[in-house]
């Protein structure tokens, strides 16, 4: 399962929702691919005000901070 986490190069939401997605990549075994926004006007026009966003299918999970619940659930239901 493929969950893409769009982020700032610099930002310590960011930095924190990772770390505690690490859990859930060796938990679950999940791949969670790190997008940077800097220098991608259309994703900065689309996150710019919600980073970091976690999706997944395209479908916002989450956004500043980890919803748990939201992800155990996608998780479940696509394995």
């Amino acid at each position: 399962m493929n969950f893409t986490l769009y982020s700032h190069s610099s930002c310590s939401l960011c930095e924190a929702m990772e770390d505690e997605l690490r859990s859930f990549i060796e938990k679950y075994n999940i791949t969670v691919n790190r997008q940077y926004i800097d220098n991608e006007p259309a994703l900065r026009k689309l996150y710019g005000d919600k980073i970091p966003v976690l999706t997944f299918n395209g479908e916002i999970l989450c956004h500043y901070f980890l919803d748990t619940e939201i992800l155990l659930k996608a998780i479940k239901n696509n394995t």
